[in-house]
């Protein structure tokens, strides 16, 4: 069954309404009057309804005839906006949006954001620059990526540094190791395992070190796996313990692979941030990209 409605319809009714008659709707629309009066006289034929009256020599919208308009005003208004976009989409250069989270390679979290940018920003493509992971804010600022994800603090100026959530540093165990069963680990337990880790920021790595020597414990023996997902699978082997923040391996988590525990009773915390260059924000979604991590927090 073909449809009533065209686009051209839409069209002639809000012409007819905006210029109030027949004849400057047919000037504004690149017809002539006579095809103009037979468009209407048609449409009205098919919805069986009448959508002007003329009154002192203009053409007034009947209730049906409003009813239109409002519809028709929406849709090609919408349909504008989409011509516009697919217009630009196909015009416009592609561009390379790379993105690192300092010390850790998780990124469960990209997923979703990827969906929700690729709507409005066809045009970016976004790539992972591993490279990156242990020293992100030295390469925004030679300008080998576009937006970090980081917990160290940053205070260059030409960085925008926008906060998404706090989060803690949290020793994971296999399920039934010994240390799942206490409400947390000390620093004199820590002392006893190996631990394993990822080159983490110098800060957070003196932060350690002065806990572990307040509360006189032994320095662990340690070892460094800089993927975050092998780090996983030998905690889960018994091979060690990790020491991670918890948002890392949240996914892990939540499956109940691995169990996490607060380091002391206190806890080791930290904010995780969004960083990026003013300049880049000309041509990326960088802080929308922010606000879409932000709403993910653990």
């Amino acid at each position: 069954m073909s449809s009533i409605l065209e686009m051209r319809h839409l069209r002639l009714v809000r012409a007819i309404a905006d210029e109030g008659g027949v004849t400057r709707a047919a000037a504004r629309l690149h017809l002539t009057q006579s095809a103009v009066s037979h468009q209407l006289t048609e449409l009205e034929g098919r919805l069986g309804v009448l959508l002007f009256t003329r009154v002192r020599r203009q053409l007034k919208l009947t209730p049906a005839g409003g009813h239109l308009l409002e519809a028709a005003r929406t849709m090609l208004t919408d349909l504008a906006r989409v011509e516009r976009e697919l217009q630009h989409a196909g015009t416009r250069k592609r561009e390379t949006f790379r993105i690192v989270v300092e010390c850790f390679t998780a990124y469960h979290w990209l997923p979703p954001i990827l969906a929700a940018l690729a709507t409005e920003y066809p045009y970016v493509d976004v790539r992972i620059a591993l490279g990156a992971t242990r020293e992100p804010v030295a390469a925004l600022l030679r300008g080998e990526l576009e937006l970090a994800v980081v917990s160290s603090p940053v205070r260059d100026r030409a960085l925008v540094v926008q906060k998404l959530f706090s989060d803690e540093w949290t020793i994971i165990v296999a399920p039934d190791h010994p240390l799942a069963s206490r409400p947390y680990v000390s620093a004199v337990e820590l002392g006893r395992e190996k631990v394993l880790t990822h080159e983490a920021p110098r800060a957070d790595v003196e932060r350690f070190r002065e806990l572990m020597a307040n509360e006189r414990a032994s320095v662990p023996r340690s070892a460094n796996v800089p993927l975050t997902e092998a780090l996983v699978e030998l905690v889960k082997a018994k091979q060690g313990v990790g020491l991670v923040s918890r948002w890392a391996v949240a996914p892990h988590l939540a499956r109940g692979e691995v169990v996490a525990r607060r380091f002391t009773r206190k806890g080791l915390p930290e904010t995780w941030s969004a960083v990026y260059r003013h300049d880049a924000a000309t041509r990326f979604p960088l802080a929308h990209f922010a606000e879409l991590l932000r709403a993910l927090r653990p």
